[in-house]
């Protein structure tokens, strides 16, 4: 359920364009930005919505034989979920509200090589159908209430993982089921995303070379399903280019992810804190975490390129290989989620929880880190610095008497920074991006490294502890780590 990737030496590659667990309370949503409180309750239509439309990449899979936790790297602050507690939906529509999240990208794109056969309406395939169906039942009720719960995209996936006979025609049976299950029922008319006057839905195709293989494919089989617009989707832009025939990416193994343009207009992008390579999150060319800097530096594409969509990648996958059972002739190529640092999820997650591969959790860092990117980007906070100090989650362990020390910034550009190592100065009126701190009279044991940036202010608490909400008065720019110090 969790393997939509690439192995070693799969390299991905003329795209269509076709319009066609645990029961928790849930927490009163707390004020929305600006941007999402000016959105109407009503059909939302991409061509005249001003700016980019935000959306999160969500799995609906926690249930009983889909996913179960078994190989999460990290537990969410709302403990071991099920996508059918209610509860969960209702707290993660308001965390999403609350940052800003237009759209949710809903992951189907296993369905065609699921096992019982998804025709055969049973068993895990079942179980994906009706959490999603609640998810569905559940937003169309906060509507009626005036919330604004993000609108619906899904992903279907085409020949994805082993091999599938009658891939296309398959594929359009599903499209069949949505149609009466989702589409026809008038409680959800306003839940899609609608994209040139269709509700817009994308697909995954991940062969070696998708643009021509799809064209190849559609050319013998061709996809006839007017009611909607159609995106198709690929992976690792930056080995296969399938942007340059319009492919939009699920994630890309650069941090730097790549854009992909439709009539000469940048239409799709993804930002993400993290990215694993074609070899897996083991590769020496994969991105971990880095304590947000890789994340900053990713949402730098976006502010660049201004597309109409933006694609946040991802909010709860929570799902990996087994050790051994990874993929290669090895079985040491991991993808999905590896462990804390070599993950990508976005959901808060307890700080010391135990998960597959060890214990500890970003708290709430990265949805704030993403509510003040996000008000940045809209210019609800224009002048604000987002800030990060590179660093793992776990205290990093120093044996050479120096440091390296780098940062990322977005926004307003500070004046100069200084840096303070257990509370007092050790470096000012410093310049650039980078710093070698040198360590020749510290104890050993655990210590504390923070950048402070001068001429600069934040409304965003970016501490993982708590949720941040938008200060009334400016805030310091800072941003902590920890390492142990071995001489």
């Amino acid at each position: 359920m969790t393997s939509r990737w690439i192995l070693p030496g799969v390299v991905l590659g003329f795209v269509l364009f076709l319009s066609a667990g645990c029961s928790t309370q849930p927490v009163k949503p707390h004020g929305a930005s600006a941007t999402s409180k000016s959105q109407t309750s009503l059909r939302l239509e991409a061509t005249t919505y001003p700016g980019s439309l935000i959306g999160m990449q969500y799995e609906p899979w926690f249930t009983r034989d889909n996913v179960n936790w078994d190989t999460a790297e990290a537990i969410p602050i709302l403990g071991k979920y099920s996508s059918f507690d209610v509860n969960v939906l209702k707290q993660h529509a308001h965390w999403f509200e609350s940052l800003g999240i237009n759209w949710l990208l809903i992951d189907w794109s296993n369905m065609l090589w699921m096992q019982p056969a998804w025709e055969e309406q049973r068993g895990a395939v079942a179980q994906l159908e009706k959490s999603t169906a609640l998810l569905f039942d559940t937003y169309a009720q906060l509507q009626k209430s005036g919330e604004n719960p993000p609108r619906i995209v899904f992903l279907l996936g085409l020949e994805n993982g082993p091999p599938v006979k009658n891939g296309v025609e398959r594929l359009g049976r599903i499209f069949d089921f949505i149609d009466a299950h989702f589409l026809s029922n008038p409680q959800y008319k306003n839940l899609w995303l609608y994209y040139n006057s269709k509700p817009l839905i994308t697909i995954l195709y991940n062969p070696a070379n998708p643009c021509r293989d799809l064209h190849q494919a559609l050319a013998k089989h061709p996809l006839v399903e007017s009611k909607w617009t159609i995106r198709w989707m690929a992976s690792q832009l930056q080995a296969n280019h399938a942007e340059a025939c319009g492919m939009w990416s699920w994630m890309d193994g650069t941090i730097r992810q790549l854009v992909t343009y439709h009539d000469g207009k940048a239409e799709d992008t993804v930002v993400t804190p993290s990215c694993f390579a074609p070899g897996g999150w083991l590769a020496k060319t994969a991105v971990e975490r880095d304590h947000g800097a890789p994340y900053i530096e990713s949402w730098k594409v976006a502010f660049k390129a201004r597309p109409k969509f933006i694609q946040v990648h991802q909010w709860n996958e929570f799902a990996g290989q087994k050790k051994g059972e990874g993929y290669g002739p090895g079985h040491h190529v991991y993808v999905d989620e590896y462990n804390l640092p070599f993950s990508d999820d976005l959901e808060p997650t307890q700080l010391s929880g135990c998960a597959y591969r060890g214990c500890g959790g970003w708290g709430y860092y990265y949805m704030n880190l993403t509510k003040a990117l996000i008000s940045l980007y809209r210019g609800e906070t224009p002048n604000i610095t987002v800030m990060a100090l590179s660093a793992p989650f776990e205290p990093e362990v120093v044996k050479k008497p120096t440091l390296p020390l780098t940062w990322e910034t977005l926004g307003a550009q500070p004046k100069s920074f200084s840096l303070k190592l257990d509370g007092e100065t050790v470096a000012s009126r410093l310049h650039g991006d980078s710093y070698l701190l040198h360590l020749p009279r510290l104890a050993p044991g655990t210590h504390e490294v923070t950048l402070v940036a001068h001429g600069a202010h934040t409304y965003f608490d970016l501490s993982p502890k708590r949720e941040a909400e938008k200060s009334a008065t400016p805030l310091p720019v800072t941003s902590t780590i920890q390492f142990r110090y071995l001489r």
